[in-house]
């Protein structure tokens, strides 16, 4: 049996406390889901339901319900983007890079690699994506077992020798990328659909989201420690009016209680409990007279 606890395993846990943060403004974790970066100032999340992670969606800080590859977020409104374990499932990965690099000035991006997706695919990545001298080489997969061989063979489960590896040597199957000003990046195959991949069904929102993750382990216990130290180092004042816009045509927002409307595009989005760009409505227009 591989060391669980093994320098190398230990240095790929802390690999989220080594990012280049910059020290002055705001950071967005894109997906954040039920485990936020410590030092990210916004969330940004597509669904709120648990049926699409492991646990309750955590929303501690400003949180924005939000589709990745229409945020509705200002040009160049944050100083660093995490996009942790997202962009393998974006069936438009050039919507969703574009975006990254008009909302921010740099980020950081980590999939698993295009290795790691032959050796124990999932099905509900669609891209395999690999860092060649930094750029992103990205294929979109024909199917959800893209190696009929590989897959097969099913090595890490198969073989100790391959588990050893593979879970003791994590680097070696995933793609990292911290990018500043723009992301280079090459789609090898951009008219695949992607057509044998569904979207999850959404759920209802669960009333009791999580405002505070929940401390079940030694890594739960340091990223707590750790998200504490950034609260108190950063202390950002986030004001999410000031920074979102309408998610279609970028103009401005008029802002009420429970509501954001943009005028020219004449629709409507959620703002309470959680702003929500998910699910706009049309504005409500008063039927002409008669005249009679």
């Amino acid at each position: 049996m591989f060391e669980a606890w093994s320098p190398a395993r230990i240095r790929w846990s802390l690999r989220k406390a080594a990012l280049p943060i910059p020290n002055a403004g705001l950071v967005l974790d894109v997906g954040s889901g039920s485990s936020p970066h410590p030092a990210a100032d916004v969330l940004l999340e597509k669904y709120v339901d648990s049926l699409h992670r492991y646990d309750r969606l955590v929303a501690d800080r400003p949180t924005v319900i939000a589709d990745a590859c229409a945020m509705p977020f200002a040009d160049k409104a944050f100083a660093f983007v995490i996009a942790f374990h997202v962009l393998e499932h974006v069936r438009e990965p050039e919507r969703f890079l574009d975006e990254l690099q008009r909302i921010s000035h740099g980020g950081y991006i980590e999939t698993p690699s295009a290795i790691f997706e032959r050796l124990v695919p999932y099905d509900v990545h669609v891209l395999e994506i690999l860092n060649v001298r930094g750029t992103l080489w990205i294929k979109k997969k024909p199917s959800a077992r893209p190696d009929n061989l590989l897959n097969e063979a099913d090595l890490v489960s198969s073989s100790a020798q391959w588990r050893k590896l593979f879970y003791g040597r994590p680097e070696l199957f995933h793609t990292r990328l911290v990018w500043e000003t723009d992301i280079k990046y090459w789609v090898i195959n951009p008219t695949e659909d992607c057509h044998w991949a569904t979207d999850p069904e959404t759920g209802a929102a669960q009333a009791d989201i999580a405002h505070v993750a929940r401390i079940t382990s030694a890594r739960s216990a340091g990223l707590a420690l750790l998200r504490k130290y950034y609260r108190i180092t950063r202390r950002s004042n986030v004001n999410l009016d000031e920074l979102l816009v309408c998610p279609k045509c970028h103009s401005r927002l008029t802002v009420d209680e429970m509501q954001y409307l943009c005028r020219k595009c004449e629709r409507t989005y959620q703002r309470s409990p959680l702003p929500d760009f998910t699910a706009p409505s049309r504005i409500a227009r008063a039927p002409p007279k008669s005249g009679l």
